[in-house]
């Protein structure tokens, strides 16, 4: 019986990742989804002017921009996802997704790539009525390797898996489903918001900087540079561009049957600092506007009733509307935007300290809403 690796140190074991050059992908399967991701870095203008090199990665088609480009996929899917690190060793991890190990992209657990591998995997398929079923959710996918390093150097993309087509679920012309079962959304309005914070001494750091046990200060993370990343994700952007959000639209609807589709705002942490997403009419009053529909790719459901078929919250009339969500690092959120009455309103993200609470950064978007 082999004698596990035992490290005689922390250092030791971030030192000792298993790295390989371009592994196969085992038990490979003919794909229904492929992308290609290649490593670069850059230095990109951000919105206030300031400028950051970032590491991340690009597609055959996106072109260099930040963050790295939108994965969408669907339940059944075959992914194969190539990476390319081009420069050090890099993985890409599933964040919120559970494949076997050596797919997962934790060098931990498997390897770390310094030429290429194909990743493979299938989000489960989801089942109406059945809240332990489904992968259909917004997820992230980032390197693994010195990762708070890597991911705030840029090396990150958001992943967004849709429910396959269910025969008893019919959706109307326009709409998407949030998972199999879930609420109709408007596909045209749909966006993404990444709060995104940058202490630009850690982008003056190296690939492997503190690997080797050295302190070099990524215990102490102070931003002070804020950003709202994302946007329509029915819009396309250009390359070489940093995608923010700007704005966002939303019509009147109650929620019944038949009556104008929502925006649907998925919301990806990508910083570290606790945050706080609230929403506010132009005065500055709270607006209860927002439907929390599902966290970290799990729905809301009413699981009360064992045996039963486990129903959204909106379908039990019970939904959760608020006006304000606290968050912290890598959570994911998905929000229906519900206004009753036709104006502007504000979504605001504030970033505060984790220890004493300082207010450290706020930015903010107006929602324009319509009868």
């Amino acid at each position: 019986m082999a004698v596990p690796h035992v490290f005689p140190s922390q250092v030791a074991f971030s030192e000792g990742q298993a790295q390989e050059g371009s592994p196969a992908t085992l038990f490979r399967l003919r794909p229904t989804r492929s992308f290609r991701l290649t490593f670069f870095n850059d230095r990109f203008r951000f919105p206030d002017g300031a400028e950051h090199e970032i590491w991340s990665f690009e597609d055959e088609t996106s072109g260099r921009g930040f963050p790295a480009p939108l994965l969408r996929l669907t339940e059944g899917d075959v992914l194969h996802a190539t990476v390319k690190p081009s420069k050090g060793a890099h993985t890409l991890h599933w964040h919120g997704i559970e494949p076997d190990p050596r797919n997962d992209g934790v060098g931990h657990t498997s390897f770390e790539v310094t030429g290429s591998y194909t990743y493979q995997w299938i989000p489960q398929r989801g089942v109406a009525g059945d809240p332990d079923l489904g992968s259909a959710g917004t997820y992230f996918y980032h390197c693994h390797v010195n990762t708070p390093l890597h991911v705030q150097m840029g090396m990150f993309g958001p992943m967004v898996i849709d429910p396959a087509p269910d025969a008893t679920v019919p959706t109307r012309p326009g709409a998407r489903r949030a998972f199999v079962d879930g609420p109709e959304y408007d596909v045209t309005t749909e966006a993404i918001v990444i709060p995104y914070a940058v202490d630009p001494r850690w982008h003056r750091l190296g690939h492997a900087a503190g690997l080797a046990g050295e302190d070099v200060g990524l215990n102490r993370f102070e931003p002070d540079h804020f950003y709202l990343l994302g946007g329509q994700l029915a819009s396309s952007r250009s390359p070489g561009d940093v995608a923010v959000l700007t704005g966002l639209t939303a019509r009147v609807t109650d929620g019944r049957p038949g009556s104008p589709l929502p925006t649907l705002l998925r919301v990806l942490n990508g910083g570290y600092h606790p945050t706080m997403l609230r929403f506010t009419d132009t005065s500055g009053a709270p607006a209860r506007i927002a439907e929390v529909i599902s966290h970290d790719g799990r729905q809301f459901r009413d699981t009360s009733r064992p045996g039963e078929p486990s129903r959204p919250l909106r379908d039990t009339g019970h939904p959760i509307v608020t006006a304000m969500v606290a968050f912290g690092a890598a959570e994911r959120y998905e929000l229906l935007l519900v206004p009753t009455v036709p104006g502007r309103y504000v979504a605001h993200v504030d970033w505060t300290h984790w220890v004493t609470g300082k207010l450290l950064g706020t930015r903010s978007v107006p929602i324009d809403v319509t009868a």
